[in-house]
């Protein structure tokens, strides 16, 4: 029988262009994708305002809908849930700070109630969300 005698030179390195290939296409991918599943999973249409500002404290965030749904922390809940959920993060943080991103078809009513409730939780500031309306 006969038996080859394998370069060892030839296999003493791996070639790992190909893999830092695949990593950074796939970096690229996360990178680009990553603010849609952030901001695209509540769709809530913003009123517009020429004075908009944004805030650059990291604030606890409450959507409310143009059916009247109520998400806390990306989850929805009721009134009484919401009380509940704003209370128990409330005791986390020393920053009692929450921003309303209401959707501008809304109803004025039931965004006071959420407001009350918030307020009964323990708020003690309060930002409306809005998007920048050019003059």
């Amino acid at each position: 029988m006969r038996r080859y005698k394998i370069d060892e030179k030839e296999f003493s390195e791996i070639n790992i262009t190909p893999f830092t290939d695949v990593v950074l296409v796939l970096l690229l991918i996360f990178m680009i994708t990553s603010p849609f599943l952030v901001t695209g999973a509540l769709k809530v249409k913003l009123p517009d305002a020429v004075t908009s500002e944004t805030t650059g404290e990291k604030s606890m965030e409450v959507y409310l809908n143009d059916r009247n749904e109520i998400y806390f922390n990306n989850r929805q809940v009721s009134l009484g849930e919401l009380k509940v959920a704003a209370e128990t993060a409330f005791l986390n943080t020393p920053n009692k700070e929450v921003v309303i991103k209401a959707d501008k078809n809304s109803l004025h009513g039931y965004f006071v109630q959420v407001m009350d409730v918030l307020k009964r939780a323990g708020a003690n500031k309060f930002l409306i969300a809005t998007s920048k309306k050019e003059e």
